[in-house]
C-alpha cells in the first residue's frame, strides 16, 4: 500500500504555501483546572494520532504538487514546561504562531503542556496545527476528544481499538451547489465598488517581514452579559454573529485616524460542512472552511442593531457567492509560491483587509472530564505574513464568550489593540443591557 495518501486540495495547498513562508499557523489554547499528568497526556496523543488520519501524515513535494504522505511518520511531539508565571501561556502561544512545521516526517500537529506547579492550579494545553489539516470546529473537537480519552486512560477504561476515521477528501471536491440558497448570485458588494473609494486599512507603522510579529490579547464576556446579549439579539431579530460584527466595526472606528465615512473591507469564516454532498464526520479533523468577504461603510451615529442586522444579512447573502466561487474558480488551484512572493513584494505590509472574524459559535463541552475542567479557550492564526489588520476569534461555552484578538506589531501597537479589545467588550455590554 502506498504511503502517499492524496494530493492537497486547493484550500489546503494555499495554507501549505503560506505556512512555508511562516504564516497562518493555527494555535489553540485550553486553560484547564486540575492536575494534567504528562505521561497520561502522551498516551492520549498516541490514541488521537491513531484516530485522526491527518495526524499521521506530513507534506511532501512531488513534480505535480504537494501531497499528504504517511511515510515514516513520527509521533505527535509533546513539550512539557513547568509554569512560572500566570500569563506565560500567551508568550508561548505567540511563539508557536511563528514556528514552521518541518517536512522531515514530523506530523502536522504539536502539543505544549504548560503545567501548573500546583495540583489544583490552572495548566494550559497548547495545540498547534498546520492550517491545511485544521479549522475551528476540528480544533474544538480535538481538544474535547483529548480530554475524553485522557480521562478514560487515567481511569483504565477499555477503549475501542478500531477508532480510526476515514481520510477526508478536499472540501472543494465535495461542495454541492444545490445546497446553497442563492438569494442574490451577483456580488453583494457591486454597489460599493461602483464608487471611487478604496477600502481603508488600519495601520500605524510599516515594517519588513522579519520585524512583524503576531500578538494575542484576550477578553471574556461573562454568563450574565452573554445571556442579556442573546436576549437582545432575539428581540432585535439578529444573531450573536451580527452583533459581534457590529461591535467590531464600531470599535474599529474608535482607533481609526480616518474621517467619516469609513470604508472597511472585511471577511468572516464560513463552515463548509453543511454544503457537502456527503456528510462530513463532525469529529474528523480537516480544513473545511472558507470566508465571506464584504465591504462596510461606517458613518456618524450609526445604530448598533441596524448595523448588526445589515452585517448578518450580508453574511447570509455572501454564502452563495463564496460557494459558487469555490466550485467554479481555478484561481486557488493554480496558486503557487511565486504568486505569494509577488503579493508580498507588492504589498509592503501584507495586509489584505481591515478585519477578519472567526466565530466558532456555541460549543457544548462537558462541565468536567474527571479531574479536569476547561476554564477558558482561546485561539489564533499567525497573521504576520499575510492577513487582516485586526483579527477576532470567538467561541461560546459554559455560558461565557471567550474572545481572542490578534494583531501584528509594529503595524498596530499593543496599546492600540488593547484599546480596541476594550471597546469591543464595552460596546457589547452596553447594547446587551435591558434598557437598550
Amino acid at each position: 500500500m502506498s504511503s502517499v495518501e492524496r494530493k492537497l486540495g486547493s484550500i489546503e495547498n494555499l495554507f501549505h504555501i503560506i505556512q512555508e513562508f511562516g504564516g497562518m499557523i493555527d494555535v489553540n489554547i485550553a486553560r484547564i483546572e486540575g492536575n494534567v499528568q504528562p505521561d497520561i497526556l502522551q498516551k492520549t496523543l498516541l490514541l488521537l494520532q491513531n484516530r485522526y488520519p491527518l495526524l499521521r501524515v506530513h507534506i511532501i513535494e512531488l513534480e505535480d504538487g504537494a501531497y499528504f504522505s504517511s511515510h515514516k511518520i513520527k509521533q505527535i511531539p509533546l513539550q512539557v514546561i513547568t509554569k512560572t508565571d500566570e500569563n506565560q501561556w500567551v508568550q508561548i502561544a505567540e511563539s508557536e504562531l511563528h514556528k514552521k512545521f518541518s517536512q522531515n516526517f514530523h506530523p502536522l500537529c504539536r502539543i505544549t503542556l504548560l503545567k501548573s506547579s500546583s495540583r489544583d492550579g490552572i495548566s494550559e494545553i497548547i495545540a498547534t496545527f498546520h492550517h491545511a489539516i485544521s479549522d475551528g470546529l476540528s480544533c474544538l473537537n480535538f481538544l474535547e476528544n483529548l480530554l475524553i480519552y485522557y480521562n478514560e486512560i487515567l481511569n483504565k477504561k477499555e477503549i475501542a481499538k478500531n477508532i480510526s476515521l476515514a481520510f477526508p477528501a478536499p472540501i472543494e471536491h465535495k461542495l454541492e451547489r444545490s445546497l446553497v440558497t442563492f438569494q442574490n448570485i451577483k456580488d453583494i458588494n457591486d454597489e460599493e465598488r461602483k464608487d471611487t473609494f478604496s477600502p481603508q486599512l488600519i495601520i500605524e507603522s510599516e515594517a519588513p517581514l522579519p520585524e512583524r510579529h503576531t500578538r494575542i490579547v484576550t477578553r471574556i464576556i461573562n454568563s450574565k452579559n452573554l445571556l442579556n446579549l442573546e436576549q437582545q439579539c432575539q428581540t432585535q431579530r439578529t444573531t450573536i454573529h451580527g452583533a459581534l460584527w457590529a461591535a467590531t466595526l464600531l470599535a474599529t472606528k474608535t482607533i481609526s485616524n480616518f474621517g467619516e465615512p469609513l470604508h472597511l473591507a472585511c471577511s468572516s469564516n464560513l463552515n463548509l460542512r453543511q454544503y457537502s454532498q456527503t456528510e462530513i464526520d463532525s469529529n474528523n479533523l480537516g480544513c473545511f472552511f472558507s470566508s465571506v468577504e464584504n465591504i462596510y461603510t461606517l458613518t456618524k451615529d450609526m445604530d448598533f442593531w441596524e448595523l448588526a442586522r445589515d452585517c448578518q444579512q450580508k453574511f447570509e447573502m455572501g454564502k452563495g457567492q463564496t460557494i459558487n466561487n469555490l466550485i467554479n474558480t481555478q484561481r486557488l488551484a493554480k496558486f503557487t509560491k511565486i504568486n505569494l512572493e509577488n503579493i508580498l513584494e507588492q504589498n509592503s505590509t501584507g495586509r489584505t483587509k481591515a478585519i477578519n472574524i472567526s466565530n466558532r459559535g456555541k460549543f457544548n463541552l462537558a462541565k468536567n472530564y474527571g479531574q479536569l475542567k476547561i476554564q477558558e479557550i482561546y485561539f489564533s492564526v499567525g497573521q504576520h505574513i499575510l492577513g487582516p489588520c485586526l483579527w477576532l476569534g470567538t467561541v461560546i461555552f459554559h455560558e461565557k464568550l471567550c474572545l481572542s484578538l490578534a494583531h501584528v506589531t509594529p503595524l498596530i501597537s499593543s496599546k492600540t489593540m488593547n484599546s480596541f479589545a476594550d471597546s469591543v467588550v464595552t460596546i457589547l455590554k452596553k447594547v446587551s443591557s435591558p434598557q437598550q
